[in-house]
């Protein structure tokens, strides 16, 4: 029955607002509660603010991946490319995520992007940069079980697909004064046909990352539908422990969701985990591995 009921939840959830709104799609991001909008570049760049690419001066490759809900045949895996050969910086960002329940693939959404990040402006005291990326988003509905229940008389299997833009912006102040901001589907996309189309979610980040030394990053993060009164406030500490390992632990309200992890960097290699709760349904861990040359 609670096998069922996650089942249920999610795709209710998943239907409503797809893989491309998942907030918390690297273990960064879970460890930090999603309060991400204006912190610093890094190998997930790609899945946060696009304006960070900008401050990349090295190549970096991603692999993540995690089980929603802490459940099997929830599996959310992503990878990514980040080139900083060019006075433009650019990657290509992958993420999958699929549903199979009793050996019956319920749903699988795919999303490729492309990122580009740029400074506008940069100099001693003050920087300002910009990113877009450009999304292709499909998803793969598996055919329903109909009215016999066998699936002989269901719907019949069905892909879907819809390109989406995404816009952050990022400033600085003698590096210890941070703002970011960043539209999600600022394009309005429209997915799917006929009496089930819908426009895929727009939601704005605003996020204030202050950096009172060199351990300590200080995050606050507020994101909003647009179109809608209720928004969802996170707030987000990073502490370095030494020159390898740092400490990552956040808190959302509305729901209320609590994160934690870490980033071990050593070499060109960083590992991170993160954890993060919900409301309702299991904890989610998440880990990513990254490497920069």
């Amino acid at each position: 029955m609670k096998h069922t009921l996650i089942v249920f939840l999610f795709l209710s959830a998943l239907l409503s607002q797809g893989l491309s709104d998942y907030t918390f799609n690297t273990a960064q991001s879970s460890s930090l509660a999603g309060a991400v909008v204006s912190n610093r570049g890094g190998s997930w760049s790609l899945y946060n603010n696009p304006a960070t690419l900008a401050e990349l001066e090295e190549n970096r490759f991603s692999i993540g991946h995690s089980k929603l809900y802490s459940q099997d045949y929830l599996p959310l895996s992503s990878i990514g490319i980040i080139i900083s050969k060019f006075k433009i910086n650019f990657g290509f960002k992958y993420s999958s995520l699929s549903v199979n329940n009793n050996n019956i693939e319920l749903l699988d959404e795919d999303l490729f992007g492309i990122v580009t990040g740029i400074n506008l402006l940069k100099d001693k005291n003050s920087s300002l940069a910009i990113g877009i990326s450009a999304n292709y988003h499909m998803i793969h509905f598996g055919s329903s079980a109909g009215v016999s229940g066998d699936g002989s008389d269901g719907i019949n299997s069905e892909m879907i697909s819809a390109i989406g833009a995404d816009i952050g912006f990022l400033g600085s102040l003698r590096q210890k004064n941070r703002i970011g901001v960043f539209i999600k589907n600022i394009n309005s996309p429209i997915i799917g046909k006929g009496m089930s189309i819908q426009n895929l979610p727009r939601k704005i980040h605003i996020g204030l990352t202050t950096i009172p030394n060199d351990a300590m990053e200080v995050s606050f993060t507020m994101e909003q539908l647009l179109g809608y009164h209720d928004a969802q406030y996170r707030t987000a500490l990073q502490y370095q422990i030494n020159q390898y390992l740092s400490l990552n632990t956040g808190i959302q309200i509305n729901p209320n969701r609590f994160g934690c992890g870490f980033n071990v960097e050593k070499n060109n290699f960083t590992i991170s985990y993160g954890y993060l709760t919900h409301h309702v349904l299991p904890g989610t861990h998440q880990f990513n591995f990254g490497m920069h040359y």
